[in-house]
């Protein structure tokens, strides 16, 4: 995970992972690798993920990408927000962060909290939504 978002998970905060939202404890854990800087490349045997760092719902959100079978596929979370005080967000760079997103010009986005979006054109419009949305809510 980036390690703007690694000490509310070291430290158990109930508010900062949302388990209080579910009425639930997040027990403190260690996190192993920690991630710094705008994007990070992982290697798994041949297959490379890129880790982009993507501001906006937590400080430390991150998106994950990957090239496969002449696709990229986009594994993007809390796009649609929430955005509370108490995770720390912060719509301008959300709108940042969108925009980076945006240029990726992704083929397939696996969005966390609902389905797979496809193609490129369905992904776009999905992203173009939230930032129309938002810039009309503010």
């Amino acid at each position: 995970m980036h390690h703007l978002d690694a000490e509310a998970v070291e430290q158990g905060d109930d508010k900062m992972t949302a388990a209080s939202w579910y009425n639930l404890r997040f027990p403190p854990m260690s996190v192993d690798v920690k991630l710094t800087g705008e994007r990070q490349r992982l290697r798994f045997g041949g297959q490379e993920l890129v880790c982009l760092h993507t501001p906006g719902h937590t400080p430390g959100s991150l998106s994950v990408y990957l090239d496969r079978g002449g696709k990229r596929v986009l594994f993007g979370q809390d796009i649609h927000g929430p955005f509370c005080p108490e995770f720390g967000s912060d719509l301008a760079a959300w709108r940042r962060s969108m925009d980076k997103l945006l240029a990726l010009k992704a083929d397939i986005l696996c969005e966390g909290h609902f389905v797979i979006y496809q193609p490129q054109e369905t992904v776009t419009q999905y992203i173009q939504h939230y930032l129309k949305m938002y810039s009309e809510s503010s």
